[in-house]
């Protein structure tokens, strides 16, 4: 049975965090297409790599130099790179996205969507699995909503029966603009590749180990609640509760 798993940004966080991914998805052959969100924080002081790049954007409309910002972007990818030991050239691409960021050639869009993008590219390599660009499928029409007839279709054509991994967050325009969902889309791009290649199981992962009685941000070590209704957890996600 086909099962698609979707990683959310703490979990592509550091090299760490990407071995735990590699393990959940080794240990399911079922488990043959990935897919991922930008690194997010490896501690509560850390930033989001999509939150810095949205930064960086802001810096080139306003004439701020964004080198800074740039580089502890650029940093975070290759460190995870370096600690897996994996041969991935970041650095040419790193290169041509700067150049065209300095010419107010790269939009909003796109910018944010590099964080995706890189995030697969590594998880890709480390896994042995072929890396399938988000932009090559997720096909939006002219008023933003997805074209799914024609979306689907190119996964199958792309990704049909091989393991793959694939960027969320981001898809393209009929004028081939990177167009991004609304922030949290990449489960977005995970529900389409479930329902484009016809998985079994959406898989949804997030870094912790279940719903807690408590907020761990606020109350030291709470237990998690060993069973839970629908009913409960509708209510929860009435009360604003992020983990379900």
């Amino acid at each position: 049975m086909l099962k698609v798993a979707k990683f959310g940004g703490s979990s592509m966080a550091d090299a760490g965090q990407l071995r735990k991914v590699r393990d959940i998805i080794l240990a399911d052959t079922g488990r043959r297409v990935v897919v991922v969100s930008a690194a997010g924080k490896r501690n509560s002081s850390d930033h989001k790599l999509t939150d810095l790049l949205y930064l960086c954007h802001a810096h080139i409309q306003y004439g701020v130099d964004c080198t800074p910002v740039f580089e502890m972007i650029t940093s975070r990818y290759l460190q995870i790179r370096d600690d897996l030991k994996l041969d991935v050239d970041l650095e040419t691409e790193f290169a041509l996205l700067k150049e065209r960021l300095v010419a107010k050639k790269v939009s909003q869009d796109e910018l944010v969507s590099r964080g995706e993008y890189y995030s697969a590219k590594l998880m890709a390599a480390f896994l042995g699995f072929e890396f399938v660009d988000a932009a090559d499928w997720v096909k939006f029409n002219m008023d933003g909503t997805v074209d799914k007839k024609a979306s689907y279709a190119a996964l199958k054509e792309l990704g049909g029966g091989k393991s793959i991994v694939i960027p969320g967050f981001y898809g393209v325009m009929p004028n081939g603009d990177i167009r991004t969902f609304t922030r949290g889309g990449s489960d977005i791009t995970g529900a389409l590749a479930a329902a484009a290649l016809e998985a079994g199981v959406y898989e949804n992962w997030t870094d912790v180990s279940g719903i807690l009685m408590a907020d761990p941000r606020i109350v030291d070590d709470p237990q998690p609640i060993p069973e839970v209704t629908y009913d409960e957890l509708r209510e929860l996600s009435y009360a604003g509760a992020q983990v379900l």
